[in-house]
């Protein structure tokens, strides 16, 4: 059986990337991320600031409790509880709060603490925000979007699991990574028809103490022919020993501690091939005190049991120090099925050789193909913008009706909302010409969180990030992500609705807002070029396209002459 890129889950159609995908398109000059950040992120330079009382008369915004709550399983208090002071004003509108603790020993390393929260009405902790030392150690400082009833310091008692990025080639890390990456994957290396390895080492990657770097070697069905390749280098004996040993010189030419095999899409008659060329590689490199790690599509959840396809994962995972699971696309399916996946590898598999990947891009489904999207590019798509009249139409002091061209309620579209059952923000649109119904699925801040929560639920050894570089044209995922990494227990948290609703101005005459993604436009009484703006967000971040209209004069009426006598 051929497992295709673009029908699976993991497929994601084009570009040359480790998991497939199409290569980020640059955003039109029409659509421009305005970047609010509104939950989770610290608006810079704007702070509220705020101490813990250490007892006495308090007059600060905390205060120590004496209520006696037990600390989570896993987990220890590294301060006191403390307890929000109603004398005291927390935060001002626009103001984030800002706090520091002190820890009850001191600890120079900050990874294992964060900011808990303690929920009333679930009665149990949840981590708030990462929690930074200062230079002594004795000190910790958090910031926080609201004021939380309750708050603690706790540190993790349970090894902290890695935390691996993926990045393009010669791409920058993310400044926000940098601190809590344990394995930086490189997208640098694909395999050459007589064996070899094409590529050079990423030159973007200073050395560092905290992680190591193991580039990859990727091929899949994104690239036209590159599965046909690996395929020959899997079909003897002969072949996989050669491209063995090109790959152990390829990895002491670049002077790597270790390697990263990406070979996805392939058939499922290479299962048993695919298996003992790792386990050759593993071996030398083994010998040689390196590592070798493996990116592996999800198994595919059919009727009847969960299909492995080409991927051996009890037989891999004996083999290698570390097997990382390839985004799972279908957003529609992923909590349907990802906890059966993953049951079904526990069960076969140590789990703490098992790494979740998450992703910071939208995906596209409709039909039988997913696509890959930046968040730029999904809502370059939701903020079109279409004027519902004709030129010559539009004048001076009269009515026009606008509309969000793929979020128009009154056209049977969905507009931008919150999925529960998939965790997601996501809207379906048609395509132009017939093409059909997609649903566009985004990853944020909010829905990360609900992928994050199988980590623990299934005891797994960490997460790992599809694209983890710079770009700014992805979802920031790192608010979920940092306190997650440090705390070891996801955010779990859904936008508010109003954030969702789009939001129409105009630079004349006024615009009122339909409430179904569409609007009507008053004309100004001065003729004109005059600018529509819609603005939608996915909860986080604020989105923006504009389109010039052009008012017209009205036209004089013509009077037809009366006749007159004689004529």
């Amino acid at each position: 059986m051929m497992r295709g890129g673009s029908r699976l889950p993991w497929g994601a159609g084009g570009g040359n990337q480790v998991f497939g995908g199409r290569p980020g398109q640059r955003p039109t000059a029409r659509v421009a991320a305005l970047a609010a950040i509104l939950v989770g992120v610290a608006l810079l330079g704007w702070f509220g600031y705020g101490r813990l009382c250490g007892g006495g008369d308090c007059v600060e915004v905390y205060c120590p409790s004496d209520r006696n709550i037990a600390a989570p399983d896993g987990y220890e208090f590294a301060s006191r509880i403390f307890e929000l002071n109603p004398k005291v004003q927390a935060t001002q509108p626009g103001f984030d709060l800002q706090v520091q603790a002190a820890l009850l020993k001191p600890a120079t390393d900050g990874r294992m603490l964060s900011f808990f929260r303690y929920d009333e009405v679930a009665k149990r902790w949840e981590p708030v925000a990462p929690a930074v030392p200062d230079a002594q150690g004795a000190v910790v400082t958090g910031t926080f979007k609201d004021a939380p009833a309750v708050i603690a310091v706790l540190r993790r008692n349970t090894p902290a699991g890695e935390v691996v990025a993926y990045l393009p080639h010669n791409a920058t890390l993310n400044q926000q990574a940098i601190p809590h990456v344990t394995i930086v994957h490189p997208i640098d290396f694909a395999p050459s028809a007589d064996g070899g390895v094409a590529g050079e080492l990423s030159r973007t990657i200073p050395k560092s103490s905290t992680y190591e770097v193991y580039p990859v070697i990727a091929a899949n069905a994104s690239v036209p022919g590159q599965v046909a390749v690996v395929e020959s280098l899997l079909a003897d004996a002969r072949s996989r020993t050669n491209h063995v040993q090109q790959i152990v010189a390829k990895v002491n030419e670049a002077g790597v501690n270790g390697i990263d095999i990406a070979y996805l899409d392939l058939p499922a008659t290479q299962r048993t091939s695919f298996t003992l060329f790792i386990g050759e590689l593993a071996e030398v490199l083994h010998a040689q005190g390196k590592k070798v790690t493996v990116t592996l599509p999800s198994p595919i959840k059919t009727q009847n049991r969960i299909d492995e396809g080409a991927y051996d994962y009890q037989a891999i995972a004996e083999r290698v120090d570390l097997i990382k699971i390839a985004p799972y696309r279908d957003q529609a399916t992923f909590r349907l099925v990802m906890p059966e996946v993953l049951a079904f590898l526990t069960g076969r598999v140590q789990p703490s050789k098992l790494v979740l990947t998450v992703s910071p891009y939208a995906t596209e489904t409709g039909g039988e193909t997913i696509n890959r999207l930046t968040l730029i590019d999904a809502m370059n798509i939701a903020t079109r913008i279409s004027i519902r009249a004709q030129a010559e139409a539009i004048t001076v002091s009269t009515q026009v009706d606008v509309a969000g061209t793929n979020i128009d309620r009154d056209e049977g579209l969905t507009g931008i909302r919150w999925y529960p059952e998939t965790a997601t923000v996501a809207f379906s649109y048609k395509q132009a010409q017939g093409g059909g119904s997609r649903t566009i699925y985004l990853e944020n801040v909010f829905s990360i969180g609900f992928k994050l929560e199988l980590i623990p639920t299934f005891r797994l050894g960490g997460v790992a990030i599809e694209d983890a570089s710079e770009n700014v044209l992805l979802g920031d995922i790192w608010p979920a992500l940092v306190p997650f990494v440090t705390s070891g227990l996801p955010t779990l948290m859904q936008p508010n609705a109003e954030d969702l609703k789009p939001k129409w101005s105009v630079s004349g005459g006024t615009i009122e807002d339909t409430g179904r993604g569409s609007a009507r436009w008053f004309t100004p009484s001065e003729p004109g070029t005059y600018t529509i703006s819609l603005t939608l967000s996915d909860g986080a971040a604020l989105f923006e396209n504009s389109v010039d209209v052009v008012v017209r004069p009205r036209q004089a009426a013509t009077t037809t002459p009366s006749p007159t006598a004689g004529n």
